[in-house]
């Protein structure tokens, strides 16, 4: 439903994707996971036709998206981070413009059913200025389906959001993709990459790894150890050789040490996806 090949795109001399590969199925969230200025965004201008690459190839919903931009628009849907709703007008008006662009002669009655869907009826004649960020992302989202698309394409859609907003906007988005969409969320939190199917951790414009994060975590545990030092020091654990990163934890320090690494008193502990980042990007460097 999604692929992107060997996709290279510059901005002067910095290059924001260095042959970036990969593919989201249908019915699947596929996360891309990344720092800020990884390449997360760019890479979606890139798959949704807003930005033509420097080199490689893209196909969305079997179009190869830099001949037929104007069609693959047609087929997705685009959330982004900068919650796209018009403020001065109701929510209803905002589903309702959306509809109009590619599905004018049944506008209405998708409008009505997005708001249904998405709990906004009692908000259909607010405007959209006057909701809470979080209801205003449910908007934003709402307009990215309401024409049916049949790819998603959600650019970290929950920043700035609190802690049960983000879980509500995470389950509307498996509804989706529950019901046959191929869904691509980028997101810088780690926490949120866990609720993907698969992903694929970007860093400086390149894939470092891709799979479930099950698989991640396990090609992680086979090239490092991951472990926590109850009651050390930060400066005394940074300080032992083998030792590749540690930070604070709790009453303690956890670590990332050397495969052939070991410590006494140490307790091994599982990895995180943070930890598979930390692990697979100071490698990268």
């Amino acid at each position: 439903m999604v692929e992107a090949e060997a996709i290279t795109q510059s901005f002067g001399e910095v290059k924001a994707l260095d042959g970036v590969s990969l593919q989201v199925r249908p019915g699947e969230v596929f996360g891309l996971l990344g720092p800020n200025g990884a390449g997360k965004t760019t890479l979606v201008r890139v798959l949704t036709g807003v930005l033509k690459p420097d080199g490689g190839r893209a196909w969305v919903a079997g179009l190869e998206v830099a001949k037929e931009p104007h069609r693959v628009k047609a087929k997705i849907g685009y959330a982004t981070q900068e919650q796209s709703v018009y403020r001065d007008l109701t929510v209803e008006e905002n589903l309702l413009f959306r509809a109009r662009l590619y599905r004018p002669k049944e506008a209405r009655a998708l409008a009505q059913e997005a708001l249904k869907r998405f709990g906004l009826w009692p908000y259909a004649r607010s405007l959209a200025g006057h909701l809470s960020g979080g209801w205003r992302q449910r908007l934003a989202l709402a307009q990215a389906v309401v024409h049916r698309p049949e790819v998603l394409f959600l650019d970290e859609p929950t920043t700035g959001l609190d802690p049960l907003s983000r879980r509500s906007i995470w389950e509307l988005i498996h509804q989706e993709a529950a019901g046959g969409a191929a869904v691509l969320v980028t997101t810088h939190y780690m926490d949120e990459a866990e609720r993907c199917h698969r992903l694929a951790l970007l860093f400086a414009g390149r894939v470092l790894a891709a799979g479930t994060p099950q698989e991640l975590k396990a090609m992680a545990k086979e090239r490092a150890r991951f472990l926590f030092a109850p009651g050390a020091s930060l400066e005394a654990v940074r300080g032992r050789p083998g030792v590749l990163e540690a930070w604070p934890s709790g009453e303690g320090v956890r670590l990332i040490a050397r495969k052939e690494m070991h410590l006494e008193g140490f307790q091994e502990v599982e990895p995180s996806l943070e930890d598979v980042f930390a692990l697979l990007s100071k490698e990268a460097l």
